[in-house]
């Protein structure tokens, strides 16, 4: 299982706002105990997406102010609350807000929905180096991924190009280094 869980981005404000929409299908393994009868998707799924389309709002605030590709990590959950159960197979509509960026983190408010209905509201808390180091130390590994990934999703906002570019541009780069992701395993039935 890959964990690409937004589908779509609809709207980006750097530096205010975010919103988009993912469609919640996981197997039947992983919700059908959750609960016996009543299955709902686990509360950690929809933070998780929460935080994913969180995480693209302070790549693009970081980017446009600094041009510098941040990744940001999810380190706080705060006032996670969970108001209504989101069946299996649901989409849900995700919209973001950035409270605070300081130079190696940022706050997000998020809000899950289904139609008008509020499921999940939570504060999100990301931590960065603020000069856009990754883990590894494949930085252009890393841009190129998150460059497909805004494709991936339709986003309408765009990086513009910036100092480290390749001289090829990104999609050709990707090109390249898209081998490199693990490949999935075939989901076990049980």
């Amino acid at each position: 299982m890959r964990w690409l869980l937004v589908d779509s981005i609809d709207v980006v404000v750097p530096g205010e706002r975010i919103a988009g929409r993912a469609v919640v299908e996981l197997p039947d393994t992983l919700v059908g105990d959750h609960f016996p009868g009543f299955p709902v998707t686990p509360g950690v799924i929809l933070v998780e997406i929460a935080a994913q389309l969180c995480g693209k709002l302070v790549e693009a605030t970081v980017w446009e102010r600094k041009q510098v590709w941040v990744f940001p990590i999810l380190s706080i959950v705060q006032d996670a609350k969970f108001r209504a159960f989101v069946p299996p197979s649901s989409t849900v509509e995700l919209d973001a807000k950035l409270l605070e960026i300081r130079p190696e983190s940022a706050m997000c408010r998020a809000t899950v929905k289904i139609g008008p209905r509020r499921h999940v509201t939570m504060k999100l808390v990301f931590v960065f180096d603020p000069e856009g180091a990754s883990a590894d130390g494949d930085r252009d590994f890393l841009e190129a991924y998150e460059r497909n990934e805004l494709r991936r999703m339709g986003s309408p906002w765009v990086p513009g190009p910036g100092p480290a570019d390749p001289p090829e541009g990104w999609e050709a780069r990707w090109d390249e280094l898209k081998d490199r992701l693990p490949r999935q395993p075939p989901v076990p039935r049980l």
